[in-house]
């Protein structure tokens, strides 16, 4: 669908998980929101706060 020029739909992905470091496949989810600009964005929506570390 993205990939087809004429196809001119907008994706819209919520992706709910608990903590941020499981979320699955999140470098190719951005690359995807990078490559197609407008056209597909992907919402985080986490349980639990990333934990940066003291």
């Amino acid at each position: 669908m993205l990939e087809n020029a004429k196809d001119m739909t907008n994706v819209h992905l919520i992706y709910a998980n608990v903590p941020y470091e499981d979320i699955l496949l999140k470098e190719e989810l951005d690359s995807l929101v990078a490559k197609y600009p407008g056209r597909f964005k992907v919402y985080y929506v986490l349980n639990q706060r990333r934990f940066i570390g003291i």
